[in-house]
C-alpha cells in the first residue's frame, strides 16, 4: 500500500512541477555565394512548456518542438523519472511511440526502481503496457531479478 501511495504521490508531482531542460541550438547565418540562393538557417525553440509537462498531457506537438530543440529524450526530473514515463502513465500511446522511435530508454528506472512499463501496469493502460513490452520494456522487479 505504501509503494502505490508513493507512486501516485511521485505521478501527481511530475506531472505539476516539471521543469524545462532544453538548450536552444545557436546556428551562425552563412554568407550566401554570389548569385546563389540559399534558405534561411532554421533554429528549433523549445516551446515554454516542459517536455516532462508536454509528454504526460499528450502535447505531441510540444514534444516535438522541444526533441527538434535538442531537449534530451531520456532527461530525468528531480525524482529521477523520464519523459517516457509521463505518457504510460497518463495513456497518450501516440506520445510514447514518438520517444521510443527518438531513442527513449524504455527499462530507464526512476528513483523508486519503477520502470515506464510499471507505471502503465500501475495505472490500468494496458494498450501502453503492450506497445513498452513489444519494444522490450521490463518492470523494474524484471530489471532486479536480472541483476540490472
Amino acid at each position: 500500500m505504501k509503494h502505490l501511495l508513493l507512486t501516485t504521490i511521485a505521478a501527481v508531482v511530475l506531472v505539476g512541477c516539471g521543469k524545462s531542460q532544453t538548450s536552444s541550438p545557436q546556428v551562425e547565418a552563412a554568407e550566401p555565394a554570389a548569385g546563389a540562393s540559399q534558405p534561411e538557417p532554421q533554429t528549433a525553440e523549445a516551446p515554454d512548456i516542459s517536455i516532462s509537462d508536454a509528454a504526460a498531457k499528450g502535447n505531441i506537438e510540444a514534444v516535438k518542438k522541444h526533441l527538434a530543440a535538442g531537449t534530451d529524450v531520456n532527461v530525468k526530473n528531480e525524482m529521477g523519472t523520464t519523459t517516457l514515463h509521463d505518457p504510460a502513465f497518463s495513456g497518450h500511446k501516440e506520445t510514447v511511440e514518438l520517444l521510443i522511435a527518438k531513442g527513449a530508454d524504455v527499462n530507464v528506472q526512476n528513483d523508486f526502481d519503477q520502470t515506464p512499463l510499471d507505471w502503465a501496469i500501475q495505472f490500468k493502460k494496458p494498450e501502453i503496457a503492450d506497445l513498452l513490452g513489444k519494444h522490450g520494456g521490463k518492470t523494474g522487479e524484471e530489471l532486479k531479478a536480472e541483476g540490472k
